[in-house]
């Protein structure tokens, strides 16, 4: 096994193992989310308010930029 596949395993190896975590997170973070709307901790309307308030603060991406206009909300 030459030192390039040996690098390229490793590589595989840690992204791996970093969708496994990331995919964790999301996944916990999305279940307490909807733990707490469903307990009512956490008001749906004030989440849709919350998102708002981000929407208008970011910085608009127009595909005038060369970017596509993506949103995580």
């Amino acid at each position: 096994m030459s030192m390039k596949e040996k690098l390229l395993f490793v590589w595989l190896l840690v992204v791996v193992a970093f969708s496994f975590v990331f995919r964790h997170f999301w996944a916990s973070a999305v279940y307490a989310l909807g733990r707490a709307v469903a307990l009512n901790l956490v008001s749906l309307p004030g989440l849709a308010n919350l998102r708002q308030e981000f929407a208008v603060s970011a910085p608009a991406l127009s595909e005038s930029d060369g970017a596509p206009a993506v949103w995580l909300f």
